[in-house]
């Protein structure tokens, strides 16, 4: 491996997070590279020192400007007249359906033929063993006594 591809793993050395064999040919250039050795002394240095170090504890103030700058807006939803838009395009869904559905009802109605209403009146038939049965309108005053 080349100096330039072993700079960049040589914090996950450090860190023991390479697989076994890119552990191993790292280890195995730093063996042989003095400027390499060198870095990589460095960087332990500089991990062991942040693992002993103490934690310590920003101001309040920094985290507050974190905040501020991390602040994203919130989008605002699209608005048509004051009304939410998905409402209004909701609402106009349903006046076409509306409207639609009366067209088609109108242009049905218009080319069918008009319906005819026959009413007959026959005179019932008395004889002694009749099939038809015969219905008869009683009086409201008469209902209590049948």
């Amino acid at each position: 491996m080349k100096c330039t591809e072993i700079s960049k793993y040589m914090l996950d050395n450090v860190l023991e997070e390479l697989p076994a064999e890119l552990q191993i040919q790292v280890n195995e250039h730093i063996a042989t590279c003095q400027k390499c050795h060198a870095e990589m002394r460095h960087v332990e240095a500089t991990v062991s020192a942040f693992k002993n170090s103490a934690r310590f504890r920003p101001s309040p103030d920094i985290y507050a400007k974190i905040r501020s700058q991390l602040r994203v807006q919130k989008p605002r939803s699209a608005r048509l007249l004051g009304v939410p838009r998905s409402l209004v395009y909701a609402f106009g869904a349903f006046l076409l359906g509306v409207t639609m559905t009366r067209s088609i009802d109108t242009f049905v109605t218009k080319n069918a033929e008009p319906v005819r209403i026959e009413v007959r009146q026959e005179t019932p038939q008395r004889g002694p063993f009749s099939d038809t049965v015969e219905f008869y309108a009683v009086p409201a005053k008469n209902l209590a006594r049948i």
